[in-house]
């Protein structure tokens, strides 16, 4: 059957009726209403831990695993909240250890080991949980971590490829750049032996024009017959 707007209406006027403690004080208690024993839901450390002592456990973790960014920094917090549970659980568990019923009296009250009992079974099973939940946290930052190495030692693979290729281009430069030098030198040779060349004719030529002879400067001089 659907609301009328009448008791739509009251319903909101007796909503405004009641909203819970002012005081800061008195909300931080009723926050903690549902909180039994703290090993399961939203992670927080009791008022019978010290936050001390675990801001210590996580900077321990923060150190121990020095992640690099916020996805790294909340895998190791998580480690180190599930730790921290695990360890509120193993105190709980050891809380529930009574001895055995020795007289009439604690003959009378073995229902009340039984129910111990059954409490250390439930904290075993919350302990259990959160180490599973610290092992998966502890694979998920390893395996981003093997990740990132792989990414890093390709490009570490691909930066020494690269320099490779660079020291193999630059033998090439230097090896051009010497054949050049050498045809250079080669075409400086060449144009060194025509010109001693030429100044050697131009000096057979004027010593041939200053004896009476006329030789081109490019014509080598001819023997004179000896007369017979």
């Amino acid at each position: 059957m659907k609301a009328t707007k009448r008791q739509i209406a009251a319903n909101c006027a007796n909503a405004q009726k009641s909203t819970g403690p002012k005081d800061p004080a008195m909300k931080a208690k009723v926050s903690q209403n549902r909180t039994t024993h703290g090993l399961c839901g939203r992670f927080q450390v009791l008022p019978c831990e010290d936050q001390a002592e675990y801001n210590d456990l996580l900077n321990r973790f923060m150190d121990a695993e020095n992640p690099v960014d916020d996805v790294e920094r909340e895998l190791v917090a998580k480690m180190a909240r599930h730790t921290w549970v695990s360890d509120r659980a193993q105190r709980f568990q050891d809380g529930c250890f009574v001895v055995f019923p020795q007289s009439p009296e604690d003959e009378a009250n073995r229902q009340d080991d039984i129910a111990v009992r059954d409490e250390l079974d439930r904290y075993m099973r919350y302990q259990t949980a959160h180490d599973r939940a610290y092992q998966r946290a502890a694979n998920a930052l390893a395996k981003r971590r093997n990740e990132r190495r792989k990414v890093e030692i390709g490009f570490e693979s691909k930066k020494r490829c690269e320099a490779e290729e660079l020291r193999h281009a630059r033998q090439e430069e230097r090896r051009d750049a010497k054949e050049n030098r050498d045809q250079d030198l080669h075409k400086v040779r060449i144009a060194t032996g025509e010109m001693r060349l030429q100044l050697l004719g131009t000096k057979v030529f004027a010593a041939s024009a200053a004896a009476g002879q006329q030789l081109s400067p490019f014509e080598t001089p001819k023997e004179e017959k000896i007369a017979a």
